[in-house]
């Protein structure tokens, strides 16, 4: 379920994000809508493309890794499943308090 959040004026200003192509910080500000409240979400590529680039045609993996080799998200495995958690989200984001708890 998509989650509404916040997007500050740094986000565009930040000189590491300026290094990843503006679909790949499209993609970062989109995974923060997609998040739980802890900031994880299941690594699901064709899902993650359907949810947030229906129309285009978006090298998903490849900007995945690009917003993990810059620091921005990390991908990790556990029970055979593959997940994305945005690196500091609670640093910038504050769940709504009705939001349930991450189950991942």
């Amino acid at each position: 379920m998509a989650r509404a959040r916040l997007l500050k004026p740094s986000f565009f200003t930040n000189a590491r994000l300026s290094a990843v192509p503006p679909h790949g910080r499209l993609l970062f500000a989109g995974l923060w809508t997609l998040a739980d409240r802890e900031g994880r979400l299941r690594y699901e590529p064709r899902w993650l493309k359907g949810a947030l680039f229906p129309y285009e045609r978006v090298p998903i993996d490849r900007l995945i890794t690009m917003l993990i080799e810059g620091g921005f998200i990390t991908r990790y495995e556990s029970g055979g499943e593959w997940f994305l958690e945005i690196v500091n989200f609670l640093k910038h984001q504050s769940p709504h308090i009705k939001e349930p708890a991450s189950t991942i």
